[in-house]
């Protein structure tokens, strides 16, 4: 019974030890957020776009890694969608993506297509495309980059002078 009461103890104690964290490192909360300029950082006196994505800030304090770094120079593609004007869909707050007519500026080459249609208030799933109320799925959905019939779909990260054509 001894024995079974230090284990119990032990297994209690132990893990407190091995992920102990200091008072000091104080868990930094997410940010909503509605465009990127929304989600600014000022380090070191320094302003610092950051990303919005799916209504959250990618970066909430200048401890935290810079994954989506923001580039001046921009990746230009060309995106066409059936029927759809991208620049009139944007918001001109946001600092990673531009929309001019079917020409896409790009300020981060990490992006991926899902998030670039997210900026233009259209989602963009692994089996679906939506916006307005409607939704398109399965055989009726079809993407070509650079003139071949692609299954890249939301995953694919834009490269100079791409072209992407999504169909419904």
């Amino acid at each position: 019974m001894i024995v079974f009461l230090v284990l119990l103890v032990l297994g209690f104690v132990i893990p407190g030890v091995i992920n102990y964290e200091p008072a000091d490192a104080a868990a930094v909360e997410p940010r909503l957020c509605s465009s990127d300029a929304d989600c600014y950082l000022f380090c070191d006196d320094v302003p610092e776009p950051t990303l919005c994505s799916e209504n959250l800030c990618a970066r909430n304090s200048c401890d935290e890694a810079v994954y989506y770094g923001y580039n001046p120079v921009p990746i230009t593609f060309t995106l066409q969608l059936e029927n759809l004007t991208l620049k009139d869909r944007s918001d001109p707050r946001d600092l990673f993506v531009k929309f001019e007519d079917e020409k896409v500026q790009l300020f981060s080459s990490k992006l991926l297509l899902y998030q670039i249609l997210e900026k233009a208030g259209i989602i963009y799933d692994a089996e679906c495309l939506a916006f307005e109320g409607k939704k398109f799925c399965g055989e009726e959905l079809k993407m070509e980059l650079n003139g071949n019939n692609s299954t890249l779909y939301r995953n694919y990260a834009p490269k100079e002078g791409d072209l992407i054509k999504i169909f419904y």
